[in-house]
C-alpha cells in the first residue's frame, strides 16, 4: 500500500478504509492459474488493488481485478502492466475522463480486463475532477494568467516522485502535465 501511496494499481482511486481496515486485494498480475505456486508468492507478481464493486450483481458494475476475476482463465493474461513504465507511456486520457491506447492489446486490458471506464462506479467523473482541480489550482497560483514551462515541470516532478498518499487518479494528472512541458 505505501509502494502504490495507497491507490489501486489500476483504476488509480484511494484504496479505502473500512472502519479502520484496509479494503483491498492482492491482485496477481500474472494470473494465478498460469503460473507455478512459486511464481504466485512472487512479490513482483503482486499489487495492491481497490475493491472494484465486487459485490456487484452485474459484472458490466465491477472494475479492476474484480471484473478481472469474472473472466475465463484464458482472457485473463495482460499485456498491461502497472510496474512496467514502458507499457504505462501507452495509456491516454480524453477530455471526458476516458482512459485508452493507441495500442490494441494495451486497450483490450484497459477496457475488456479491467473495465476501467465504468461509468457506474463514476471512473471517467472521477477523473475529470481531478484534472480540473488541479487545472484551477493552476490558474489560481498563476493568478489566471499562463503557467510557464517551469512551472508545469515542477507539478510534473512532484507528482511523479509521491512517495506516500499519491493523488488519486494522477495518471491523467501527469499526462496533462506532460503536454505542459
Amino acid at each position: 500500500m505505501e509502494e502504490q501511496g495507497h491507490l489501486c494499481a489500476y483504476c488509480m482511486r484511494r484504496i479505502p478504509l473500512k472502519k479502520g481496515i484496509i479494503k483491498a486485494t492482492i491482485e496477481h498480475i500474472q494470473p494465478q492459474n498460469s503460473i507455478s505456486e512459486e511464481e504466485r508468492l512472487n512479490y513482483q507478481n503482486m499489487l495492491a488493488v481497490c475493491p472494484g464493486n465486487r459485490d456487484a450483481n452485474d459484472n458490466n458494475h465491477k472494475s479492476c481485478d474484480a471484473f478481472r476475476g469474472s473472466l475465463p482463465p484464458h482472457k485473463q493474461s495482460l499485456t498491461v502492466n502497472p510496474l512496467n513504465s514502458n507499457t504505462l507511456k501507452n495509456i491516454k486520457y480524453k477530455d471526458n475522463g476516458i482512459i485508452y491506447s493507441d495500442n490494441p492489446d494495451i486497450n483490450s486490458d484497459l477496457n475488456d480486463k479491467f473495465n476501467l471506464n465504468c461509468v457506474v462506479q463514476l471512473l471517467p467523473d472521477c477523473r475529470v475532477s481531478a484534472l480540473r482541480a488541479l487545472q484551477t489550482k493552476v490558474m489560481e497560483d498563476n493568478s489566471g494568467r499562463t503557467a510557464n514551462k517551469e512551472y508545469f515541470k515542477k507539478l510534473y516532478d512532484k507528482y511523479i516522485n509521491q512517495d506516500t498518499d499519491k493523488v488519486p487518479y494522477v495518471g491523467i494528472l501527469i499526462k496533462w502535465l506532460e503536454s505542459k512541458i
